[in-house]
């Protein structure tokens, strides 16, 4: 403790200006019994303001206070003038209501305006410490509806960007210099190395959101990549209350759901989801896991990274630093005994032909494959060396699929002569194709109101679209003769197959999105 008294008079009292902060180290009412309250801090050294009217009471909250590991200035006064000092815990309760506002602000803001929040935290950023700072700009940005959050180096500046239903949206910009601290921290938080920024790194923290009725806990990943001066960071959220999603969820036509279930009833065989990096591959792969869970099968996984934690299904990790790949974990699965596998992604062709071993060895495998449509995918497995009469024996079925944004308010129009003429001419390949499928067209389409240039205001959400492949004897045949893949694409269309093109159309006669959304996502 320090032992140097100093003697306050009431015209020293009415010029401190006290850290209101500090004053919450001892409450209100200690503070009135034993004429003793806290008014300042620096680092572990409190400055104490006491009448020692109470000798006793004195006492122990200065010993309550040097247990906590601080050192105390005392500071004496005399009654009248601590009374006067006693109306500071009014201005802190001024302060923490404003602050009980803005926090009831934050946890009630959606969509825009949170992003109006965002921007508004920016001009205000020396308020907070670093990890406030992260970790209430991450929580408004989960809030808006960002998917992820980019913060992208450039010469002059850091910009930062929200993923909104698949569009990035630029929000504010940084310097490097005020940006540097939050870089470190975010390395520091996500467990990525402060001292390298000439390597890529990934890594993850929780953030908490609060919510009107409940905190919930959103798993961000962060992935960092440097440039040619600077680090650019991205953070992706994964909300494990919305892993699991049904088939219906996830916006599955009966077409779609009837051949899964088909597939999925089989005890062996692959079946790949494939497309692009963003397209919901992993929640389709955990929607049909999710489907096939039951106690009678044993469900075994391997993901990179996992993402949400499904009871019953025995979940392994990646760790490539202590050589645990998927070709080592998949040496030893098969000695588990599984009915059920799921390999997170083929990237080579050890991993190609170990999951197509298992396929064929009375197993079930599940698969994720980076291909821009499911016809593609053979042509992809084949280029990896994959051997065709492996592939035909083993593949069962293969689903693509992209996402489109739904439209949230809509205006009716009379499209253009080609746009109709774009329409007819999808609408008779998919009845001249397709079992039971309408696809009526009545002259209306919808699109956001205000025209396509209202941004994404006119939308809200994202559904997928899709195509599911039925691997049955015609397109064996057809992988056999190593036919490319237009020829398979024809063949298929013949054995009742929809296109993303196709079902994406179905989607813009129903309703549910818009034409210039299909050809931004899907081109024509």
């Amino acid at each position: 403790m320090n032992n140097q008294a100093h003697i306050y008079t009431y015209d020293d009292v009415q010029k401190i200006k006290p850290q209101l902060d500090a004053l919450s180290l001892v409450d209100e009412s200690t503070s009135t019994k034993a004429r003793t309250l806290v008014f300042g801090r620096e680092g572990n050294i409190l400055k104490v303001l006491t009448t020692n009217d109470f000798p006793g009471l004195f006492h122990q909250v200065e010993d309550r206070l040097l247990m906590q590991d601080f050192e105390l200035e005392i500071y004496y006064t005399d009654t009248t003038s601590f009374w006067t000092a006693l109306a500071w815990f009014w201005l802190l309760k001024d302060k923490q209501a404003k602050v009980k506002a803005d926090d009831l602000e934050k946890m009630n803001s959606r969509g825009d305006i949170a992003v109006t929040l965002i921007k508004k935290m920016i001009q205000e950023q020396d308020k907070y410490t670093e990890e406030e700072f992260i970790n209430q700009l991450l929580a408004l940005s989960y809030q808006a509806g960002a998917s992820d959050v980019h913060f992208q180096s450039e010469e002059v500046w850091v910009v930062m960007r929200l993923r909104r239903d698949g569009v990035l949206e630029t929000i504010t910009i940084f310097t490097h210099a005020s940006w540097r601290k939050y870089t470190m921290k975010m390395k520091f938080i996500s467990g990525a190395k402060m001292n390298l920024d000439d390597t890529s790194q990934d890594g993850r923290f929780d953030i908490e959101v609060q919510q009107p009725d409940e905190n919930i806990k959103i798993d961000v990943r962060t992935s960092i990549l440097p440039g040619l001066r600077w680090e650019s960071i991205v953070l992706r959220f994964l909300d494990a209350r919305k892993g699991l999603m049904t088939f219906e969820d996830i916006w599955f036509g009966s077409y779609h759901t009837k051949l899964l279930e088909e597939q999925l009833a089989k005890h062996s065989g692959l079946i790949l989801v494939t497309g692009p990096t963003g397209s919901w591959k992993t929640t389709t792969v955990y929607s049909l896991i999710n489907y096939l869970n039951s106690p009678e099968r044993k469900v075994i996984t391997l993901e990179d990274p996992v993402e949400y934690e499904l009871p019953g299904i025995e979940q392994s990790q990646i760790n490539a630093e202590k050589w645990y790949t998927f070709e080592e974990w998949l040496k030893g699965v098969l000695r588990h005994d599984p009915d059920i596998i799921m390999v997170w992604e083929i990237r080579s062709l050890e991993t190609a032909e170990m999951a197509i071993n298992a396929a064929l060895t009375w197993h079930l495998v599940i698969s994720t494959l980076h291909t821009n449509s499911s016809i593609d995918s053979i042509a992809r497995l084949v280029n990896m060396w994959v051997k065709p009469y492996m592939l035909w024996s083993a593949l069962n079925a293969i689903i693509g699929q992209r996402l489109i944004r739904k439209l949230a308010t809509q205006e009716t129009y009379t499209p253009s002569a080609t746009d109709e003429k774009y329409l007819n001419s999808m609408i008779k390949e998919i009845k001249a194709h397709t079992k039971g499928i309408k696809a009526e067209y009545t002259g209306t389409l919808v699109r956001p109101k205000g025209g396509e240039r209202s941004r994404s205001k006119g939308y809200k959400g994202r559904v997928a679209v899709l195509e599911a492949l039925d691997v049955n004897e015609t397109i064996t045949k057809a992988i056999m003769q190593k036919k490319d893949s237009y020829e398979i694409l024809e063949i298929a269309k013949k054995e009742w197959y929809l296109t993303l093109e196709h079902n994406a159309v179905l989607k813009v006669l129903e309703w549910v999105t818009s034409l210039a959304e299909i050809r931004r996502q899907l081109g024509e």
